[in-house]
């Protein structure tokens, strides 16, 4: 009894010691679990209504980045062909959509932000469909998932939060019936477009010719501009009483630029690799169709996308069109075709166009006074991300702003840039871009932080304290 009495004691001693020595990790795992951005769901704000039950749509996003993923679920397995072009793509499960099979097997397809770090949503998505499964070990229940990502990091904003399999799962638990979010929604939450990097986002379109149905859903973060029906850019930076101007004086003007005729290079020479631009669509239809006119479907409505996004599908673009259809496998006459690559072409148009969200206003410039004060209160060190530290300080009488070692659209790495006062704590900042810059303050009027350009597209860094 002794001696059992003595090994217990050793046993609580030595347990004690090891809970005070792993105390510190597990407080520490605890404050990074908490740390973690958590899944945003909302269905507030501009969505597209439809009547088309067999297909689901839901998305998720992160706030923190911000970024997000949008997940379209069919309640019935799918058949799908996919055509991929531009010199930047990036897919999942593509090579299966390839090999022409004409039995459905697609359950669900996932678009998200975050570059290559996002195909973990394709994951998330996956494994959620797997818990849902009576018997997921069996060959036939396993989910055959495709998905895209975009690229929304980088010099569009500062931090590294990426959609992930948590994420992807908050995507498929959001799935709702005759509904999808337009603008800075899902895995258009940070999309860009245009040689100006103007805003844009997830759009859809819906039409219906008769019995036939078409609903396309895109992302649009492409390196060329968004053109309306009538030839008109359709979003830029500097708009002249509210009109961009014709894309063809766009593309006229860069080809006067080219100069002298250039030689064929003959070396190989170095590329730059994949890049960051990419637009990623989803065209969904009712019609029964074989697997050869589903992949000609993709291909005519992926090209007619050229109309509407100019230039396209180049070497920085990474462009990918999923065609699903529905109905299964049937007969298709060639006119019959032709007509509903017709419609889902327009109606590809419509959801690219309905992917450039409204602005939200701005501010009007008033005539301010920028006293000592307030340069004195704004002065510190304000921090993005754990590697993009911004630091606010005078220049004479009035304040500039640089981030060092990080390049971006608004700060341009290395260069002080000067901040205008045209509100109660909003700047701007004096690029070419002209972003606003907004002071946060909590409810005591304390400072602490600031947003470039608040609104739908937040970039936040929070004030360091001093020293």
């Amino acid at each position: 009894m002794r001696f059992t009495f003595r090994l217990l004691t050793r046993n609580v001693a030595a347990c004690a010691l090891l809970f005070i020595a792993l105390a510190p990790v597990a407080a520490f795992s605890q404050d990074a679990a908490s740390a973690r951005p958590a899944p945003h769901v909302s269905f507030d704000g501009p969505a597209l209504t439809f009547d088309f039950p067999e297909v689901q749509i839901g998305v998720a996003e992160y706030e923190e980045g911000p970024t997000g993923a949008t997940v379209l679920v069919f309640p019935k397995p799918v058949i799908a062909a996919v055509d991929v072009r531009g010199g930047a793509p990036g897919t999942v499960n593509t090579d299966a959509l390839r090999l022409a099979y004409d039995d459905p097997s697609i359950k669900a397809i996932t678009l998200a932000g975050g570059s290559g770090y996002g195909e973990s949503a394709v994951i998330g998505v996956k494994s959620a469909l797997k818990d849902r499964i009576a018997d997921p070990g069996d060959w036939d229940n396993i989910p055959a998932i495709s998905g895209a990502i975009i690229f929304d990091l980088g010099d569009r904003r500062y931090n590294a939060v990426t959609p992930d399999e948590r994420l992807g799962r908050a995507a498929l638990d959001a799935v709702r019936t005759g509904w999808v979010p337009l603008g800075a929604r899902g895995a258009g939450r940070f999309a860009m477009q245009g040689e100006e990097s103007q805003h844009s986002g997830q759009g859809a379109a819906f039409r219906q010719s008769g019995e036939t149905k078409v609903l396309v859903v895109t992302v649009v973060n492409s390196s060329g501009d968004i053109v309306d029906r009538n030839g008109r850019v359709l979003r830029c930076a500097h708009p002249v009483a509210g009109d961009c101007g014709a894309i063809s004086e766009r593309i006229a003007k860069r080809l006067a630029g080219l100069g002298a005729t250039k030689h064929a290079e003959t070396s190989l020479g170095n590329h730059s690799g994949l890049t960051t631009n990419t637009t990623i669509t989803v065209v969904v239809t009712n019609k029964p169709l074989p697997f050869w006119a589903l992949q000609r479907l993709a291909v005519q409505v992926h090209t007619s996308m050229a109309r509407a996004i100019q230039p396209f599908s180049t070497s920085d673009d990474g462009d990918t069109l999923f065609a699903v259809t529905t109905g299964g496998k049937g007969p298709i006459s060639d006119d019959d075709l032709d007509d509903l690559g017709l419609l889902a072409s327009e109606t590809a148009w419509d959801a690219i166009l309905a992917s450039a969200p409204p602005l939200p206003p701005v501010a009007p410039r008033t005539d301010m006074t920028l006293t000592s004060a307030m340069v004195d209160a704004c002065v510190g060190h304000y921090e993005f991300a754990p590697a993009a530290i911004a630091e606010i300080r005078r220049n004479g009488a009035g304040l500039e702003i640089e981030v060092a070692r990080r390049d971006s659209l608004y700060i341009p790495d290395g260069k002080w840039v000067s901040l205008t006062l045209v509100a109660p704590d909003e700047f701007e900042l004096v690029t070419p871009r002209a972003d606003r810059l907004h002071i946060d303050r909590d409810t005591r009027g304390r400072i602490v932080g600031l947003t470039i350009n608040p609104g739908p597209w937040p970039v936040r860094a929070r004030r360091l304290p001093p020293g």
